[in-house]
């Protein structure tokens, strides 16, 4: 199907011989994201990787539930209420524990599914601004295959929110810019789409809707006057809805709630050092290069033909490529104005970063050389062969031989060419994304159990009911998984790097290892709670590389559980 789907809007012919691919074209928009599901699942659907920041939700929404308070996130404590962050990305977590449960399904569900319907809004708005399908495509594909994409979908915090409603809102602004009469809709979108990413993120998505509006009103080829931009109802239904949830903190908790979220937004994170602002912006540049590849590789495949091509397009097309350089540079600006760079703070301009690349591509004025795609089917083989090494010799996994069969079924189909009509551009998006889901079906028999989830099963053979105290010390993020691995049902303590023990007869303990000579352990029966890597069976391999497993298994981090004696 996504042969002819592909080749059906290559050839932008539809006649009476492909009326079945004409009517095909219409579910484009759904066909994408579900190529997207597939091929992130893995990664996002188990805690094969735990992002630090995750616990931080994962914590609060188990605490609010508890409590029944669903306005008001709580800190590790359990008590002591998080204003650093609005509430959007609580409420959408909280959804997928009501939904599946505590668990990580439950946690990322609905984090993940949002990256689906990022990509499909990056088709529709590409389609809509350009008129043109096959541009819509290829920008769809670009961001269902870029890293950060599917990293940010496979982790439960505001990240993948945030970009999805900053694009609502970049969509409805251009829309209000190219057309003499914008439909309404656009600016509901442009105004609803940034007062819903104000109540995920805070401060930064005030800062692209005022910087979008400044750019529709002052830009040499399609400027629009301030009138233009004013809609009374979606504005006030805007602001009420970017504005409720921090009256109401307001309200219940007075000042301190606004002194600490602001102090989160703007205090503890805006730099002043000169080297620092120039060396985190040189860091946003460089990440933003690397998290192109290979799209980036078009400036430099004909720079000059490029440049006439640019020069040579409609005043529409200058206008919208103009935004997205306006994003780009307010991108690289707010990278560069925190003490701490993070990859993540890239994402709000990826979507119209790769509109552009796919209006380049559409326009067949410039396209990706021959050599790019055969590097990543390469890179694809070398990981199913070690997958398909360590299946037959070292241990069988099912999730890891569904993985080698999908695998396999791919490499046959493209030996035989059956993609021979889809153009490269679509087979790399693809080949990207598939690698993501090779390394992690490869990664799922090597790091499960996961010792978050051997914790946990650990745990609850010592605890006689649930109303038993964990107190578990040393890591925030240990004690957030195992909260969600135990689906809420251990009562965990976190302890952090607070090595005391708890003055009752009856709770247990859980610490790492190497924290042990922290205590006095007298009164507590010890026992293994996880180790890393498990689950490999370290006799199955060579000696050398045997030894070395064995080694890194003794050094690596375990954690143990102390039972009152």
């Amino acid at each position: 199907m996504l042969a002819r789907l592909a080749q059906a809007l290559i050839s932008d012919q539809f006649t009476s011989k492909n009326m079945n691919s004409e009517r095909t074209l219409k579910y484009t928009f759904i066909v994408v994201p579900i190529f997207f599901l597939f091929y992130s699942a893995p990664g996002a659907l188990d805690y094969i990787f735990f992002h630090a920041d995750e616990k931080r939700y994962t914590d609060a929404v188990i605490f609010m539930m508890d409590k029944e308070d669903y306005l008001t996130p709580y800190q590790w404590d359990g008590e002591t209420p998080r204003f650093k962050k609005p509430i959007v990305s609580y409420l959408v977590l909280m959804g997928g524990y009501k939904v599946f449960g505590i668990s990580p399904l439950g946690s990322r569900f609905f984090f993940w599914l949002a990256g689906a319907l990022l990509i499909a809004v990056c088709y529709l708005m590409s389609n809509s601004l350009f008129k043109n399908k096959k541009i819509a495509l290829i920008t769809a594909f670009i961001v269902a295959s870029n890293p950060l994409v599917m990293m940010s979908a496979s982790r439960s915090i505001p990240d993948i929110l945030l970009v999805l409603f900053l694009t609502l809102s970049a969509w409805g602004f251009l829309g209000i810019m190219i057309n003499e009469k914008p439909l309404r809709r656009y600016y509901w979108m442009a105004y609803l789409g940034a007062a819903i990413a104000f109540e995920t993120k805070g401060v930064p998505a005030a800062l692209f809707a005022g910087v979008s509006m400044l750019y529709l009103m002052l830009n040499p080829w399609k400027r629009i006057t301030p009138k233009k931009l004013l809609a009374p109802v979606p504005i006030i239904v805007s602001l009420l809805v970017a504005l409720s949830w921090f009256v109401f903190m307001y309200t219940k908790y007075g000042p301190e709630y606004l002194q600490v979220f602001l102090a989160d937004q703007i205090g503890e994170r805006v730099s002043s050092r000169i080297l620092q602002l120039l060396g985190n912006g040189a860091l946003g540049a460089l990440n933003l290069f690397l998290f192109s590849i290979p799209w980036v590789f078009l400036f430099f495949i004909n720079p000059s033909h490029l440049r006439n091509y640019i020069k040579s397009i409609d005043t529409n097309s200058k206008a919208i490529l103009g935004f997205i350089a306006i994003w780009v540079v307010l991108i690289v600006i707010l990278s560069a104005s925190v003490f701490k760079f993070y990859d993540r703070y890239l994402l709000p301009c990826i979507p119209l970063v790769s509109m552009f690349f796919a209006y380049l591509i559409g326009g067949e004025k410039i396209r990706l050389t021959r050599a790019i795609l055969p590097v990543f089917i390469a890179l694809g083989l070398l990981i199913w062969l070690i997958s398909l090494v360590y299946l037959l010799f070292i241990r069988f996994n099912p999730v890891l031989l569904f993985g080698v069969i999908i695998e396999s079924g791919m490499f046959l189909l493209y030996y035989f060419g059956a993609f021979t009509k889809i153009s490269k551009e679509i087979l790399v998006a693809n080949t990207l994304m598939f690698l993501f889901f090779a390394i992690h079906i490869l990664l799922y028999p090597i790091l499960m159990p996961f010792p978050s989830d051997q914790l946990s099963t650990a745990i609850k053979k010592y605890t006689h009911n649930n109303q038993d105290r964990v107190y578990m010390y040393g890591s925030l993020s240990m004690a957030a998984k195992v909260r969600v691995q135990s689906h809420g049902e251990l009562n965990i303590v976190s302890m952090d790097t607070v090595y005391v023990l708890p003055n009752d007869t009856t709770s247990l303990i859980a610490f790492k290892e190497s924290d042990a000579g922290l205590f006095d352990l007298s009164g507590y029966e010890i026992y293994l709670g996880s180790e890393a890597l498990s689950g490999i069976p370290s006799d199955r391999f060579p000696h050398s590389i045997n030894d070395y497993i064995v080694s890194f298994k003794e050094k690596g981090e375990k954690y143990l559980i102390g039972v009152p004696k």
